[in-house]
């Protein structure tokens, strides 16, 4: 109960500074690049936008959240709030990847229209987003500013989106597959293409990431929330 009420509130406080109105103007954008783009390009065009656009934006966007709460001095209730570290943890990059999950949906859908597995799609995104999600979380954590996140969040952005970038470009490497991203890429481009196929091993690799990124943010956010709420009082 409590997680779900933190969901319900994180969605009416995206919705009330415009997140849902960026990641519609960033779709519509990119469906109507993907509707002039030649039929032999399509699909990889199809599979970057949506590995750079809907899952990534949330790294990005997380900052902006972390700190606009912080500016509100919501993270000074902390002390006396029943909610987890991992469940406002959990609340925070599971909505914002619902977000990212429709948003990809709507750019294949409008763009694409046959073709697609759209339950692949949509699960390997929403799995992909919330990855990244927690990253970009524990990343804001750090920040003092959204300059400073903006630096902050260089590095994790280049190690999710590179590896990626030169996979879809024919430059392969064992090292590549380790990164979540490569996973993330790998599984929308087969849903692109419509596979029925498991593809258990990229799963696994996002799963394990999902692990390793669930753990850190728990540990991260739990002291930095503790903090601001300790010296909020």
């Amino acid at each position: 109960m409590r997680l779900l009420n933190a969901l319900k509130n994180d969605i009416r406080f995206q919705m009330k500074y415009g997140f849902y109105f960026l990641y519609a103007f960033f779709s519509a954008v990119y469906i109507a690049v993907l509707l002039i783009t030649p039929r032999e390009y399509k699909s990889i065009t199809a599979s970057l936008i949506i590995l750079t656009d809907p899952a990534m934006l949330g790294l990005f966007f997380m900052g902006g959240i972390w700190l606009l709460e912080k500016g509100e001095g919501l993270h000074g209730f902390w002390s006396v709030s029943p909610l987890r570290p991992v469940e406002y943890v959990w609340s925070k990059s599971v909505s914002l990847a619902v977000l990212s999950t429709v948003s990809a949906d709507l750019i294949v859908l409008s763009a694409m229209r046959t073709g697609v597995n759209l339950v692949l799609l949509s699960f390997s995104v929403f799995l992909g987003a919330v990855v990244f999600n927690l990253m970009g979380l524990m990343a804001a954590s750090f920040a003092r500013s959204v300059n400073h996140y903006m630096i902050i969040v260089l590095l994790p952005a280049v190690l999710l989106s590179m590896p990626p970038v030169l996979t879809a470009f024919g430059i392969t490497h064992p090292l590549l597959e380790i990164f979540p991203g490569t996973a993330l890429w790998h599984l929308i481009n087969l849903s692109v293409h419509g596979s029925r196929s498991i593809h258990g091993r990229m799963w696994m690799n996002l799963l394990i990431w999902l692990g390793i990124a669930l753990f850190l943010a728990d540990k991260r956010i739990g002291a930095a929330l503790e903090s601001e709420g300790g010296g909020g009082t």
